[in-house]
Order: C-alpha cells, then sequence, then structure tokens
C-alpha cells in the first residue's frame, strides 16, 4: 500500500472513530458499527445480527457488509481485549489459496460501541454454511468411509499440504470448526473455519492436542508445528468415523492420563474397529513421538495409494511399585510430573526423605530418568534453599520428569512460546503476575529448556528471548522491566497502557495518533508511562532509546523534553502529519525547560519560536529547536564567562569593602602611592628638562 493510501486510510480511520465514540455517547445501543477495511472502503457490522454459528468460543461473530461494494456478504469476528489475536500470522494466512479455507477479507481495529472502546476485527467472507458437528454434540459422528474420504480427507489434506508450502500452523482443526454446505442434505466440501481471532490453539479440546500442549493451558500453548494440525486432524478423522465416545464425560485432566497410559491412538479410537488404510492413517496421525508422526509428504503418499507401516507407539515404562505423593499412587514418571508442583511442601519431603530417588532407581530402573532429577534437584540446591526454594523444585522436577512436557510453576502451564500470551493475559486481567517475574529472575524457564526434550520446541529462539526478558527485569529501569518482556514475548500484543483504555495501539504512528486524541479531548497527563515507552523500545527502538536516559529522569524538565524528543522522533520518522493538540499541550509543559537557559533572551526567543512551531503541530523542530547542541553550548559558555567576570567584580568589590572597614588607614597608603608616583614624574621631567639644555647649549658653542 502507498504510503498516500496508508495515510488515507488512517484518516479516514480516525473520523470513523470520533462519529462511532458520538454515536455511542448518544445512542449506547447503537446497532451499526463502522469499520474501515484495509482498502479504505467502508464496512458495516451490525450488533443486533449476531451469528452464533461463527462464534470462536468468547470471541462473537456478526453481520457485516460493505457499503462500497454492494451486498457483499461478510461476517465479523470481534477479538476480546485479553485474549492477543494472531497478527503476526496474518501475512502467512493471506497467502494460503486453498477452497477449504474461509478466505479473510481484512483486519485491524474499530471503535466498538458496545464496549467503549476499540477492538481488533476480522473480517471474513461469509461461505461456511453450517459446522460439521454441532458443540456439545457427542464426539461421535459415526460416518460413513467413503463419504470422510471424498469430503474431509482429499481437501483437508491438500490444505495441510499448502500450510507446510507456507509454514502456517492452523491450530484449530477439530469438526465443531468445519464447516459445509448442507442446503442439499449433503455434506459436499468442508472449510475449515477461523484461527486467527484467539491465541493458538486456545478453543482446541485437550482431545485435539497433542498429550504435551494439551498439558499447557489454553492460552499458553504457542503456535506450535504442523505436526500438531496434523495430529488434531488425525484426531478429527477418528471423531468423525468412529461410532462411540470412549472418553464421554472425563474432563481435560483424565483424558491426558488416558492418553499417557495408554497411547492416543488406543484412547480415542476405544473400542471401534476400522477397516482398510484408514487404518494406517489415523495410526500414523495420531502417533505421540512428534519424531515418528505421520508428515505432510507420508500422507499425501498415502492418499496415491502407496501402502505404509505407522511404527506403534512406545509405551512408556511402567514401576514395579508405585510412589505415593499427596496420598495418590503413581506408576508412571509423566503422571507424577503433571502433579507434582500442586504441593510444593510433599514434593519436598518426597525429595529430602530419598523416597523419589529410591522409586526411580528400584521401582523404574531409568538409569537416564534419575540422572536428569538428580541434576535437577542439584541445581536447585545450588540457588540455596530460601523462599521460593520448593515451588523450584517442583517445576524443576516436573521438567525432569517428563521432558515434553510443558513450563509447571506456581500453577502456571505454559510452553515457552505460548508464555508471552499468558503474560499479556494476566496483565490485561490486573492478575498477579510475580510468578512470570520469577520464572525469569530465579531461572524457572531457563531450566525447564534445558530439560526438555520436546522437538518442536525452538531451543534457540527462546534462550535469546529468555535471556533478553532476564535482562530486563534486573535492569528494571523504564522503559525495561516485566512491561517489555510482554512485547518481546508477545509481539501481537497492544500498548496496555492504562493512559491509552479504550484504543488498541499497534505500532507507534497509532500511539502518537491516540495522544493526540486524548489531548483534543482536554487530557492534561498524557505523558509516556512505562508500558508506552517499553512497547515503543520494542517496536521502534529508534524513535525512543535516545531518550530513555532522559524519560527516566527525575527531574520534570528532562522527563518533559524526553517526551518531546520521542513524540518528534516518531513524526519525523513516520513522515506523519501535524499533531497541535499533543504540540500544544507539551508547549504548555516547557517553561521549566526555558528555564534551564541562562540568557534571558535566548529564553524568550526560544520560547517564540517554540509556541509557533507547537500552533503547527510540528513536533519535530519543536523537538530540534530546544536539543539544538550549538545553542546549549553557546548558552553555557556565555553563563561561564559572566560567571567569571562576576567572580572578579565580586573579589575586587570585597577587597574595596576590607580596606573601607580600616577609617584610619584607608586612603593614606594610596595617597603615599600616588606622592610616589608624582614625585617620580616631576623628577623624570626636570631630569630630562636639564639634559636637554645641558645638550643644546653644547651643540651651540
Amino acid at each position: 500500500m502507498s504510503e498516500e493510501k496508508r495515510v488515507a486510510v488512517q484518516d479516514k480511520k480516525e473520523a470513523v472513530r470520533a462519529e462511532a465514540e458520538l454515536k455511542s455517547s448518544r445512542a449506547p445501543k447503537a446497532e451499526i458499527v463502522p469499520f474501515i477495511d484495509s482498502y479504505g472502503d467502508a464496512v458495516e457490522i451490525y450488533t443486533n445480527s449476531p451469528l452464533p454459528e461463527y462464534d470462536s468460543g468468547p470471541v462473537k461473530a456478526y453481520l457485516a457488509r460493505s457499503r462500497d461494494r454492494g451486498a457483499s456478504n461478510f461476517f465479523a469476528l470481534v477479538c476480546e481485549k485479553h485474549l492477543m489475536p494472531r497478527i503476526g500470522s496474518l501475512t502467512g494466512y493471506k497467502r494460503l489459496t486453498g477452497p477449504a479455507i474461509v478466505p479473510l477479507e481484512s483486519s485491524g481495529t474499530t471503535f466498538w460501541t458496545p464496549a467503549k472502546e476499540e477492538r481488533y476485527i476480522f473480517l471474513y467472507k461469509n461461505v461456511l454454511g453450517r459446522r460439521i458437528q454441532a458443540l456439545g454434540q457427542e464426539e461421535a459422528m459415526g460416518w460413513r468411509q467413503e463419504t470422510v474420504m471424498d469430503t474431509v480427507v482429499k481437501p483437508i489434506a491438500a490444505m495441510l499440504q499448502e500450510f507446510r508450502d507456507t509454514s502456517f500452523v492452523h491450530g484449530a482443526i477439530r469438526p465443531t470448526n468445519m464447516y459445509a454446505d448442507t442446503a442439499t442434505g449433503k455434506v459436499q466440501h468442508i472449510i475449515l473455519g477461523d484461527c486467527l481471532s484467539l491465541p493458538p490453539s486456545y478453543m482446541q479440546p485437550a482431545l485435539y492436542e497433542p498429550i504435551e500442549r494439551a498439558m499447557a493451558h489454553p492460552v499458553s500453548r504457542g503456535v506450535g508445528t504442523i505436526a500438531d494440525d496434523l495430529y488434531a486432524f488425525g484426531v478429527s478423522l477418528a471423531v468423525i468415523l468412529r461410532s462411540h465416545d470412549p472418553l464421554q464425560g472425563k474432563n481435560a485432566h483424565d483424558i491426558i492420563r488416558e492418553k499417557v497410559e495408554i497411547g492416543s491412538y488406543a484412547a480415542i479410537t476405544g473400542k471401534d474397529r476400522f477397516k482398510g488404510s484408514i487404518l494406517e492413517l489415523l495410526r500414523g496421525l495420531l502417533h505421540d513421538d512428534p519424531r515418528e508422526r505421520w508428515t505432510v509428504d507420508e500422507m499425501m503418499t498415502w492418499l496415491d495409494g502407496r501402502r505404509l507401516s505407522p511404527k506403534q507407539s512406545m509405551k512408556l515404562k511402567k514401576a514395579a511399585r508405585p510412589i505415593t505423593y499427596a496420598n495418590q499412587k503413581y506408576l508412571l514418571a509423566p503422571l507424577l510430573a503433571m502433579d507434582i508442583d500442586t504441593n510444593p511442601s510433599e514434593t519436598a519431603r518426597i525429595v529430602e526423605s530419598g523416597d523419589l530417588n529410591q522409586w526411580l532407581e528400584r521401582s523404574l530402573e531409568d538409569e537416564e530418568l534419575t540422572e536428569r532429577v538428580a541434576n535437577a534437584v542439584r541445581s536447585v540446591h545450588e540457588r540455596g534453599t530460601g523462599p521460593g526454594y520448593e515451588e523450584r523444585l517442583a517445576a524443576s522436577l516436573s521438567s525432569a520428569l517428563d521432558p515434553y512436557a510443558p513450563i509447571r510453576y506456581k500453577g502456571l502451564r505454559a510452553m515457552g512460546d505460548g508464555l508471552g500470551s499468558a503474560l499479556a493475559e494476566a496483565v490485561t486481567q490486573k492478575q498477579d503476575i510475580v510468578r512470570f517475574v520469577e520464572l525469569f529472575s530465579q531461572n524457572v524457564a531457563f531450566n525447564w529448556l534445558t530439560s526438555s526434550q520436546n522437538p518442536s520446541i525452538d531451543a534457540g529462539s527462546l534462550i535469546s528471548r529468555f535471556d533478553m526478558c532476564r535482562n530486563y527485569i534486573r535492569h528494571g529501569k523504564v522503559g525495561y522491566g516485566v512491561e517489555r518482556c510482554i512485547y518481546t514475548l508477545c509481539p501481537e500484543a497492544p500498548c496496555m497502557s492504562e493512559k491509552l483504555k479504550g484504543f488498541y495501539v499497534q505500532s507507534p504512528e497509532e500511539l502518537i495518533n491516540a495522544f493526540e486524541q486524548l489531548c483534543q479531548k482536554g487530557e492534561q497527563n498524557v505523558l509516556l508511562d512505562r508500558h508506552c515507552m517499553a512497547f515503543l523500545s520494542v517496536k521502534e527502538p529508534k524513535v525512543i532509546d535516545a531518550s530513555l536516559i532522559d524519560l527516566g529522569a527525575y527531574e520534570d524538565h528532562r522527563r518533559v523534553l524526553g517526551n518531546l524528543r520521542t513524540f518528534g522522533a516518531i513524526q519525523k520518522r513516520f513522515n506523519l502529519g501535524n499533531y497541535p493538540a499533543l504540540a500544544k499541550m507539551l508547549s504548555e509543559a516547557l517553561s521549566m525547560v526555558y528555564a534551564r537557559y541562562h540568557d534571558r533572551e535566548v529564553r524568550e526567543k526560544l520560547e517564540a519560536n517554540t509556541k509557533k512551531f507547537a500552533a503547527d503541530g510540528d513536533l519535530s523542530k519543536m523537538a530540534s529547536l530546544l536539543s539544538n547542541p550549538d545553542v546549549i553550548q553557546k548558552d553555557l559558555n556565555m553563563f561561564k564567562g559572566a560567571m567569571r567576570e562576576y567572580a572578579e567584580l565580586n573579589r575586587e568589590h570585597t577587597n574595596l569593602e576590607k580596606r573601607l572597614g580600616d577609617r584610619n588607614v584607608f586612603g593614606k597608603t594610596t595617597g603615599k602611592e600616588i606622592a610616589a608616583v608624582a614625585s617620580s614624574v616631576l623628577a623624570a621631567v626636570v631630569i630630562l628638562v636639564t639634559a636637554f639644555m645641558f645638550f643644546t647649549k653644547s651643540s651651540i658653542f
């Protein structure tokens, strides 16, 4: 999009927001919400026409129509503020062209009048039809194998191949998110629904997630890989084909335990017996080891008619005798790992008493696991047994007992790349974030990463980000701290500053536009806070890093000037328009900056020119004027010269005062000095005259 087009779209969005706010104040139950799409076209979202069939969990769907393109039929998904949408995956999604994916028309923010704040919107073409499985329906559909092959396997397999080719992960493959036109009474073609309006895999039940991802909280599962989509596809096929649900009535925890104990394939298929080649496909896709799970190429080879023999899932080693933990008995290490952080004091007891080590050596007889546990315990002991020891011990043991599992710490369950979404949700909902800080400050996250053997984890990327977050928390100054961790770990998160409440700010341009609108409404205290500084430091460090020291200073004049420099840098870097309201507010706060100049004429001249630029809304020129090093140095040099002159005059004055203090002496010394000088001068004159006369007479005679 050209720069002119982008500016025009932004101006149109701001005008629509102002109009929506006005309507909202007059009619709180407005039925039409305007939305300007990425092409600058106007779209109307009808809040009185919800489409629950297309809801994505807490994200609600509404009928939408384009005003600029006739009667185009769309539906809009209105995102929730505390759940970060997958904005970073938009580019990959737009590259998808297959018919088995719902077409995305546009996305962006609009002022959502029912909530009286900006929300992120996804606008899709309404081509879905109905869900093939209703919400709440038994997870056993009993379709015929021939129908499933033509309507589900072939189109979704082709779509998965495109996902692989474009490095895109869907994260929401399940029958309740598959749609088809059933007007004729038959399913003709399957289309996958939305996967962008929520954090990755947020709405996936534990049934459809691989064991290790199912253990994590929905908000903190992370993007995952194509192997996870293949697993979800395999579970979906089993649910569509099977006639009975062997896991009916079980909660997520029990489903995961069942998968761990007998393997995903056995747990999901139960007593159903599948015939023909579909059995190979299910076994291949439902393998619990992602390294042994069928790839897209193997699936396509199977579709071409070549028969493959998927490997049987390796059964976990059971202990000869159980270990008792919190009055429950465990025979499998991963099951113990699932619960070992729920009672930290009990965890410390079984370690200190030697019960855990005895169980590992004598009952489980797994040397590698025993060594991992010993290393984990040793690592925790090296950091001391002070406050937090039991929780750190439980987290490290959990990772050692199950090296494929997510981070488990103080009730938190998260995959490494899902920490950002979980932290953003906690901050938005004003929950306690101390445990997130401790993840990095006490090396819990690093210990997990060291123990992890999950091949789906990008360890290199996580090490880099975890290390940055640890340094940010240690630094603690403005622009750093846990605020910067949010935007580093979750790039999709908008700026979470309380000052920007009601806005959905995703870029420096949107941030300065929001501040301009606040100033237009008469807000006075609109200087950057810690969240704004951290947000800018991550999104565009060039506009703020040079001013961070001033922004964190104790002196008011330095903070105000740091704000002006930052806003001016944003305006200049992105070639933005003028901001008269923001400039006026900053201009009124600059009196303390002018006072730092020593020359009155310089102060008056700077103030006059600054107010002139402020009237034009030119923040960049205001900042340049007040940050001119030549003017500052010249003023300082002149001030130093004046100080020296003053010091000399002051010394002379002191001497005179001292001499005036003694009336008997004052004047005599000076008189003597004057008399001596006068007599010397007179003597010199007499001598010169005498000499002149002498030499004149000699020359005559």
